[in-house]
């Protein structure tokens, strides 16, 4: 794999710089006759916002934690991956809760991906920009960039970037993605009418070395001498998604004019609205195997090409269009008062498309779907608040799927309680089902599964360092999993499985003590998670001058378990039963300070490599994890 200079990737620094500085200089005025009488701080919304006819949001500025960069260890804490930034990956904190309808396969890249349904829309007097670089050795290279202005006081645009990049510490260990994504919103001047949209590109290559061919010769090694010979030479995976959508809103209601001097504004009374989206989407994996790499257990066949093993076709493509009506009714009093109360009411249909192909097959599957979503938050002490959610496949290649979802939370003077439940029933992804391909082929007709669940919470939310537990338990039925042959396999029996998950961080003067504990369990060996995790995050913070800092440690860890291997040319982790991992910590010490807007940070990842004689460090057998190395960064922000 071809390696790009230094120079290169700080050129295209520069240039991402000089596009943000380029737009802040773009003038903002407008003959629109609304005039702003001060500056106002740049605010954000999402859909889920509109939906609810939600006010806007403040930015949360807090740069506390900045050196867990790294997609996985800030988002999941416990997962499985590669042993290197930008591998497949999954999430080892259980839940099995999905979106209803239809599902291509597990995605590997997840945790690396721009997410079309996590995008915010924000409003600015003035340009808000908001970058995070981070290098260390091996060449990574962490890019994270967003521009965002108002080119109308009510046209606002933006986008964001994120680059990652690396080579890793052993052979065949390469990574890059690029992701991109652009968002606009426009509001009419009479407040009735809206409209959202954007677009996103996640694309990327990954070397794929099968593991290490040894892993006592790993083990055997010390220091930054860790080289070893890799069970592949000469394959990869790439991968493509691209997702455009677009939502247009009507709200319903009596506009009133509101005339000053020259300028006339207007007010909205409005308690329900109508919406439309339509999004298309397009995804491919692809494996390639463009030399001959060889096993018996990761690509054991060859039932389509074996005089160009170039062409190994391994790969899976979908493309979906989707078409959304909905109907939102809402009632809001002011959020400030104590005995606030906001309801809402939406209800939608939904119609999908797909078509799913390989390289001996194309299959098109349609779906109706309709869902409805009552809720009731109140603000009063010695209240009830409920959130109600159900989902029905109607018609289609999912007909009859369905999901029912209740949340209640009850206010305490000090803290809040809750209580969760689902009941969900859903055909398996649809890689399970079909899987035709150069190395692995089956036809499967699995039953649905079954999930249901009950959980309970408590927040506290009156102390300097509040906490948060909560706990739940999955009852399993027809749990599909991907057995030792690399195949899926469907369960007979009933599984439980229960969760326990604790923050809570502790203060002495001017040292913190985070913490993050999970417990999991499940009653059947199928379902592979550690007993215990978690991450623990001690510092010392303090002010020196103008600038506020921390110095102090991040430590992860898991438990021993027999964790799961991981197929290539399926992108499934599997299950093994030859060699345990975990009951190993990954200790990072750290430095960071933050002067006004700019946040700057340095640590050592790994610096407990070759202590105490533990050589043998994976999340995923025979996939040692990252080395010890140096990384710093900085973040900055412009706004307002």
């Amino acid at each position: 794999m071809q390696k790009k200079s230094w120079k290169i990737y700080l050129s295209k620094i520069a240039c991402v710089l000089l596009v943000c500085v380029c737009f802040s200089a773009l003038s903002q005025t407008s003959n629109d006759t609304i005039k702003v009488a001060k500056k106002v701080s740049t605010r954000f919304l999402t859909e889920g916002d509109i939906n609810r006819n939600i006010a806007l949001c403040q930015l949360d500025t807090n740069s506390n934690g900045i050196e867990i960069f790294h997609n996985l260890y800030k988002n999941y804490t416990v997962f499985q991956d590669l042993g290197n930034i930008g591998t497949p990956s999954r999430a080892l904190l259980f839940n099995p809760e999905r979106n209803v309808g239809f599902k291509l396969c597990d995605n590997p890249f997840e945790g690396y991906w721009m997410k079309p349904e996590n995008t915010k829309f924000y409003n600015t007097k003035t340009p808000y920009t908001d970058l995070f670089y981070a290098q260390g050795s091996n060449e990574l290279i962490y890019l994270l960039a967003r521009h965002s202005q108002n080119i109308l006081p009510r046209w606002n645009v933006g986008a964001d970037l994120q680059r990652i990049t690396s080579i890793g510490f052993l052979a065949k260990q390469y990574t890059s993605i690029y992701n991109y994504q652009f968002f606009t919103r426009y509001v009419s001047k009479n407040l009735k009418y809206e409209l959202i949209a954007h677009t996103t590109w996640n694309r990327g290559v990954v070397e794929e070395s099968g593991g290490v061919a040894s892993d006592s010769a790993f083990e055997a090694l010390t220091g930054a001498n860790k080289k070893v010979t890799p069970n592949f030479n000469s394959s990869q995976t790439r991968f493509k998604a691209r997702t455009a959508y677009v939502k247009q809103y009507w709200h319903l209601g009596k506009s009133e004019e509101i005339i000053s001097d020259v300028d006339t504004i207007y007010k909205l009374k409005s308690n329900k609205q109508i919406s439309y989206s339509i999004k298309a989407e397009e995804v491919s994996y692809i494996f390639e195997n463009l030399n001959g790499d060889t096993s018996s257990s990761l690509i054991p066949n060859q039932y389509y090409d074996i005089s160009y093993p170039a062409k190994t076709l391994d790969s899976m493509y979908q493309s979906k269009l989707e078409n959304k009506l909905a109907f939102d009714l809402f009632s809001t009093t002011d959020r400030q008062q104590k005995d606030s109360v906001r309801d809402y009411l939406g209800v939608s249909i939904m119609h999908t498309y797909n078509s799913v192909s390989q390289i001996s097959y194309v299959r098109n599957y349609q779906n109706v779907i309709g869902d409805f979503t009552f809720e009731r938050i109140r603000l009063k002490n010695y209240t009830w608040s409920t959130q109600m959610y159900y989902a029905l496949n109607v018609v289609g290649f999912n007909a009859g799927d369905h999901k029912a979802k209740i949340t209640l939370s009850y206010r305490f003077p000090l803290f809040d309680f809750g209580i969760d439940a689902l009941q969900q029933l859903y055909k398996a992804d649809n890689a399970y089902q079909l899987f035709k391909s150069n190395q692995f082929i089956w036809n499967n007709n699995f039953n649905r599964i079954n999930v249901n669940q009950l959980g309970v919470r408590l927040s506290t939310r009156k102390f300097r360092n509040n906490f948060h537990v909560s706990a739940n338990v999955y009852l399993l039925n027809n749990w599909i999993y991907v057995n030792t042959i690399a195949e899926p396999q469907q369960t007979s029996t009933a599984i439980t499985v229960t969760t326990i998950q604790l923050n809570k961080t502790f203060q002495a003067w001017k040292f913190y003590f985070e913490h993050q504990i999970i417990y999991q369990n499940s009653s059947n060996d199928v379902i592979r998670i550690p007993e215990l995790s978690g991450k623990i995050r001690y510092y010392f913070q303090s002010r020196f001058k103008k600038m506020k800092f921390q110095i102090g440690i991040d430590a992860f860890y898991n438990s021993a378990y027999y964790a799961n291997n991981y197929s290539p040319a399926t992108r499934m982790f599997f299950l093994q039963n030859d060699k345990k991992i975990g009951n190993y910590p990954l200790i990072d010490p750290f430095v960071s300070g933050e002067i006004k807007r700019a946040t700057i940070f340095a640590k050592y990842e790994h610096v407990n490599q070759d202590w105490f004689n533990l050589n043998g460090f994976y999340y995923t057998p025979h996939y040692p994890i990252s080395l010890a190395s140096f990384r710093f960064g900085i973040r900055w922000r412009f706004y307002d």
